[in-house]
């Protein structure tokens, strides 16, 4: 497995030539860049030159995250909401492609009370399937990740939507962090299995209900690890946390530091 790092353990003041020089110099393997409205829009000529540096620089682009899709539900009632979701699915999907990342993170809906569970489901699988063809076209694949959505809680659920989607650009982005509070990511990991095809790391404390940095909460690592090698996944362990307010790289660094014993586990 490799060791990769989301932006958004850096300032948000750092520009993305910072991002990948720092990550480089930490001892990352890859780098996973964050698609707000205003990236999203980078002529081609600049994202190029985004792949440029990072292969300068010894760094792979794995994967590409974006929290816009909170933003526009790919559930939601209002089809105007939808639409701009699978448009930023699709421009998510030209960058990706533009950049060399293969998998781009999709949210698959975010819950509403006026939205019932069931139509959730239907509309969401209909607005995914539409992304599919053009994350297709690019040779991207579209991971579906578990985020606190009220949506898809149980790992049987999970997997029985992706297959319900049944497209081969569809599969799963799995957060460790994410499923801790309502499960067990070692259970997870064995029923998703072979949809898994990229992987979010932090820790996570119950009992105040809280992210934390890798090792510093109950997250048990070895046996995550114990099930991501049984179930045969290769890829890149992402780690996925805020900077520390006092210095710009020391949560990356002690990310880093954390992976390294995290792998050996």
């Amino acid at each position: 497995m490799k060791k990769g790092v989301n932006a958004w353990i850096y300032p948000s003041g750092f520009s993305i030539d910072r991002i990948l020089e720092a990550s480089a110099e930490i001892g990352f393997d890859g780098v996973e860049l964050n698609l707000n409205e205003e990236i999203l829009e980078l002529p081609g000529s600049k994202r190029r030159k985004v792949r440029e540096k990072a292969e300068s620089l010894g760094l792979e682009l794995p994967s590409l995250c974006t929290g816009l899709l909170w933003k526009y539900n790919l559930a939601s009632p209002d089809k105007k909401i939808r639409e701009r979701g699978i448009e930023i699915i699709r421009k998510g999907c030209e960058f990706a492609s533009d950049i060399g990342s293969k998998v781009l993170l999709v949210v698959p809906a975010v819950a509403t009370p006026e939205v019932s569970y069931e139509e959730m489901w239907s509309l969401s699988k209909s607005s995914i399937l539409e992304s599919a063809s053009t994350a297709e076209d690019y040779g991207v694949i579209l991971g579906i990740e578990n985020v606190w959505n009220r949506f898809l809680y149980s790992p049987l659920e999970f997997r029985r939507f992706v297959e319900e989607i049944d497209h081969p650009n569809v599969k799963v982005y799995f957060d460790v962090g994410n499923v801790f509070f309502m499960g067990y990511p070692q259970h997870w990991i064995r029923h998703l299995s072979d949809l898994i095809v990229c992987v979010h790391v932090k820790d996570f404390l119950r009992s105040n209900m809280q992210f934390r940095q890798l090792l510093e909460g109950d997250i048990p690592w070895s046996e995550v690890m114990k099930a991501l090698r049984d179930v045969g996944y290769d890829g890149y362990l992402n780690v996925e946390v805020s900077p520390y307010p006092g210095h710009p790289l020391k949560a990356a660094l002690d990310s880093k530091a954390a992976l390294d014993i995290i792998l050996k586990m």
